[in-house]
């Protein structure tokens, strides 16, 4: 019968100790287990470009040299890269007219600030004419359909 009160005290001791640490979710019975450490602060890199007009660098550290070369490059690039890095540019490939439709919805959607109507046609000069489509619409070279 000893044996039996023995078995009793150690599981209704340890069902208690499991629900007091469930009940404890905000761990101040275990404060002083774990010491919270914060990171350090982080060493700014070098300055990127700087928007001649905004005063302040781009979110990321391309360079205007990272968008091929052509006419309205740096218009471009101080524009488009406000908000995003130049990765996201190369990795489209629109028409003129995308292009128009993509940069209509980073204004509505995204804040963007409008675009000089000149500005706006010798951005999409430089888009259309540097990330055209790179492929043709459904037919020949769809290998499905062969």
């Amino acid at each position: 019968m000893s044996q039996l009160n023995v078995i009793h005290a150690a599981v209704i001791g340890l069902a208690a100790t499991f629900v007091v640490l469930a009940f404890d979710r905000a761990g101040e019975l275990r404060k002083d287990q774990y010491v919270y450490v914060p990171p350090a602060p982080k060493v700014a890199a070098a300055p990127a470009a700087v928007d001649p007009d905004k005063g302040k660098p781009p979110p990321h550290n391309d360079k205007v040299e990272d968008l091929p070369e052509g006419k309205n490059r740096e218009l471009t690039f101080y524009t488009c890269t406000a908000c995003h890095g130049v990765a996201l540019i190369k990795a489209q490939g629109l028409t003129r007219d995308l292009w128009d439709s993509t940069l209509d919805l980073m204004v509505e959607k995204h804040r963007m600030p409008p675009i000089k109507p000149e500005e706006r046609t010798e951005i999409l000069d430089y888009l259309a004419e540097q990330f055209p489509p790179r492929r043709k619409g459904r037919g020949s070279d769809n290998p499905f359909l062969k």
